[in-house]
């Protein structure tokens, strides 16, 4: 502030410029807060951002509240699988309550299928919350998707022959799972290869593991 000039002014003249001139840093500190405030939000809704579905499954397994908050939550589930490529809540529905899901081998198939969103009641009452292992994944923007699924679940696939048939066990294929779209939900399914790639949400295990991260 120039006091000089404030000091040259008289009566009401002075009582206006200092106004002025005060007006003028407090628009420059408002732009400074609001800048501030950006900047905090972008960093909350980073790293205390709730994800899709911890709230259905914290109504489901009520005793998650007594071990942490939502927010929490959804930061130990980043932990769970740090490299994988879907870092969502996803969801499988069965007839059959289980506590590990089966190798699909075992059945003769070459993946297990999730949904975007819980499809209760379409192919079972029993909805698994999960989050899964996704490294590499078919997609279906690429280019040869049409080419590679093929070989990816056909039972016709030589490879699929030659090892199953002989072994009981799968051949290992390029991708260890499918992003592609579903017709069943309007959204994205979801298929990993392995239950080593799926960790249950809501299980004795994962109320474990999330005890450890909040301590």
């Amino acid at each position: 502030m120039n006091r000089s000039l404030v000091r040259a002014q008289t009566g009401p003249q002075k009582l206006f410029l200092v106004f002025t001139i005060y007006s003028v840093i407090l628009k420059q500190e408002i732009k400074k807060m609001i800048k501030l405030i950006d900047i905090l939000k972008e960093y909350f809704n980073e790293n205390f951002k709730i994800k899709n579905g911890v709230d259905s499954l914290f109504k489901k397994f009520t005793e998650l509240e007594n071990i942490g908050t939502q927010e929490q939550y959804s930061q130990y589930l980043d932990t769970i699988f740090p490299n994988s490529k879907v870092k969502d809540i996803i969801y499988h529905s069965s007839p059959i309550s289980f506590t590990k899901f089966k190798d699909p081998s075992s059945s003769g198939f070459s993946h297990i299928w999730f949904s975007e969103k819980p499809l209760d009641n379409q192919f079972g009452t029993n909805v698994y919350y999960v989050v899964v292992n996704l490294q590499n994944p078919l997609i279906q923007d690429n280019q040869d998707y049409n080419k590679e699924l093929k070989s990816f679940e056909s039972p016709l696939n030589p490879d699929w022959i030659n090892n199953y048939h002989k072994t009981g066990e799968l051949p290992k294929f390029k991708y260890d799972g499918t992003i592609r779209s579903s017709s069943v939900d309007k959204g994205k399914s979801i298929t990993v290869r392995k239950p080593e790639q799926i960790h249950i949400l809501g299980s004795k295990e994962d109320i474990e593991t999330f005890t450890q991260f909040v301590k």
